[in-house]
Formats: C-alpha cells, structure tokens, sequence
C-alpha cells in the first residue's frame, strides 16, 4: 500500500508499505479516506520528536472499517469512522480513572515504535487495536470533513477550554491561531464567556479566528499584547487564558496577562529542554496552571456537538490534496505558504 514514511530530519516521502492486518481480536483495519497533517507531524519532521527511519507518519483520519476481530462489538464492517490519535485499551486503571492518555498499553499513532507508538494513518490503511475505544463512528448526515478532526485537534481544543475552567462571562485570550487554537476558540464559545481574544502573529490566522468566534483579535508582531490585554480588561488581566503554541515566550505572556487567581491552560509543545517562568510570581498571585496531552475522552460528545451543529470547523481545511502529492503538502502546511490553515490528504 502507499503510505506517507520520515526519510530523515526534513525530509518525508511516499512509499510503498506492507498492508496490516488484525494481529488481535481487538483490532479493526480501516480503510482511510481522508488524513491530515498535524503539528505533531512536523515536530517529527524538524527532529523535535525522535523517529526511526519509514516510520509511517500521521494520526487524523477517517475511512471505513473494512475487517474487525471478533471482540469488536461498537463498529462494524462497512462503519465509517474517525480515528482517534491516540490508542487506549478502555481497561487499565489510568483508561478506568478516565485518563486514557496514559493508558498502560496506549500509545500515538505515527509517532515510531520507539516512543510506544503505532503505524500512522497517513496511508491507505491502517490497524486500530482496541477499535472499540479508539474508532468513533460517524452519524450518516455528517460529512468526513466535518468529523475529521474530532480525532485529534478538536478534542485538544476542546480539553484546552475545559482545563481552563470557563466559567459564564469570563474574558478568554488565547495564544495561537494555528489549528489547535483556533479549535480552542471554536470550543471556548460553548462555555459562556463574555469575551474571546485571539493572539497571533498572521493576520490571516486571525481572520479565521474572527470567523470561528473570538471577538477581538491583536497582531502581537505590531502591537504591545500586555498593554492591549490589560485595556481590554480595564486593567485587570484575563479569566482564563490559553497556551496553544508551545514557546517560553508566549507562556511568561500568559502568565503576566492572566489576573490573579486566574486559570492558565497550556496545550501547546513545547521543544525539547527547559523553559525558565517564575515560580513565586505565579504563587503569589494564585495563579492556577493545567496541562497535558489530549485526553481522548469526548469523541463522541463533539461529534454530537457537530450534528447538531453547534461546532463547524471546517473553515480550517483551506487544502485538499492527493496522498502523491505529499512533499508539496508537508511544504506549505510547515512554512505557512498560501494562507494554509490545514492539508486534508486523500490515498
């Protein structure tokens, strides 16, 4: 089959990759329809995120299940579905405490077999242990485009809005307009805030944040972002703000635009190394701080948020590309070119 594999730092290609098939009764084998490009992915590509070499890349798709195991009982031959990027049994004691992103036999798709990862989704197939937990069906009146992202970018927004404990009328900045933040802001409005603030360097990405419901948007390349926070605020710093970059940088901005007592939520990778914040300014201010990888639990609470439509991110798929066209697709998403939100690749 074709799939998408990591030549070297800088470098993917499209080669060809045996075909899986069930190796437990656990498992389904998926044909995939459509897959995306993720951040994640180019972490990978800038050696960031270590991987062994034809490491087959990606973790956001959907397709159709084609062959399950005879222990799958929630999708069926002929489903379609969305992939969750991470894999979860459902039965450890991290997955039963409802912390499936710690699942003791889990692990990413894409991310090499030597971070505890899977064969990734961006190919014409692939296989999805525990399929039970890690497949989400997808309602007949819903297109992939709209289910898409659910799987991975959706939900990290989503988890982005729900650790920064949203309350009714609170003002909300985020930090970032790329895909995952821009999710944010789409999830935030859920949660009754009064005010939603969009940070970002591009002034296309904040247009779309526009469209996808914040209320104000700052440039922060030509603008003083503390100094406008704080006049937005009347001085006295935002409820709740979100990290959705991962840079020291925009962390310490957080930290100086959230208001005492105020909640920071940090979804964002950071690089490999350290990154220097002062601790006791956070303690004397009562600053409260969550964090983490996304944890793959409301697939099928966005999904319905969806149907209903009371989520669209769709405006986010500004490419649709072929899975031969794959360089040129890892070349525009990772330097921004042509106003790319995200690339959806079809095998």
């Amino acid at each position: 089959m074709k799939a998408v594999l990591f030549e070297n730092i800088g470098s993917v290609k499209l080669g060809e990759a045996s075909k899986p098939d069930l190796e437990t009764d656990k498992d389904a084998l998926v044909k995939v329809t459509n897959t995306a490009i993720c951040g994640t992915d180019l972490h990978i590509l800038n050696g960031n995120i270590p991987v062994e070499e034809n490491t087959i890349l990606g973790h956001e798709a959907v397709g159709v299940v084609e062959k399950t195991g005879s222990d799958v009982k929630r999708v069926r031959i002929g489903d379609r579905v969305v992939l969750s990027c991470t894999v979860q049994c459902g039965q450890c004691a991290n997955c039963r405490k409802g912390l499936v992103a710690l699942c003791k036999h889990g692990g990413i798709f894409g991310c090499g077999r030597q971070r505890g990862g899977f064969p990734g989704a961006q190919a014409e197939y692939i296989r999805v242990p525990f399929a039970d937990m890690v497949l989400e069906p997808i309602p007949d009146d819903l297109t992939e485009e709209q289910a898409i992202f659910v799987g991975d970018i959706l939900s990290t927004g989503y988890m982005a809005s729900e650790n920064g404990s949203i309350e009714p009328g609170d003002v909300v900045v985020i930090f970032g307009a790329g895909p995952v933040g821009l999710c944010t802001i789409g999830t935030a409005r859920l949660f009754g805030p009064s005010l939603i603030v969009s940070v970002d360097l591009l002034d296309y990405r904040l247009e779309a944040a526009k469209r996808l419901g914040a209320d104000i948007v700052i440039n922060s390349s030509n603008t003083d972002i503390l100094e406008e926070i704080k006049r937005i605020t009347d001085g006295r710093g935002a409820d709740v703000v979100i990290e959705a970059v991962g840079s020291a940088e925009t962390l310490n901005y957080c930290i100086e635009s959230v208001r005492g007592g105020g909640n920071i939520s940090i979804v964002g990778v950071f690089p490999p190394g350290m990154v220097e914040i002062s601790m006791k300014k956070m303690l004397i201010r009562n600053i409260q701080i969550r964090m983490g990888l996304v944890n793959m639990v409301n697939m099928g609470r966005l999904m319905s948020l969806i149907k209903y439509r009371k989520l669209d991110l769709r405006p986010l798929i500004t490419h649709k590309m072929s899975l031969d066209e794959v360089r040129d697709a890892y070349r525009i998403f990772g330097s921004r070119s042509e106003n790319v939100l995200k690339v959806v690749l079809h095998p």
